[in-house]
């Protein structure tokens, strides 16, 4: 596989979303190729430090003002 192709997987590597096949694949690449291993090490250790975090409560008007001003940009850039 090439380097960017292992680089788009890398997140559903992390997850173990693969056969065994395909998984074993990738982590022969990641064992011959020191670029996309260092790519690997810094997905996973950013995918740990998100999954250690305390998740947000935000009020149901930030969301919906938040909707509104993308759909606001949106109507301002098609017309």
């Amino acid at each position: 596989m090439i380097c960017k192709k292992i680089v788009e997987l890398l997140p559903r590597f992390i997850e173990n979303d693969f056969s065994k096949e395909e998984y074993a694949e990738i982590a022969r690449h990641l064992e011959e190729c020191e670029r996309c291993k260092k790519e690997y090490e810094a997905m996973k250790k950013l995918i740990d430090r998100l999954e250690t975090m305390p998740l947000l409560n935000v009020p149901k008007s930030f969301k919906e003002s938040v909707m509104k001003s993308l759909k606001d940009l949106k109507d301002k850039n098609d017309g």
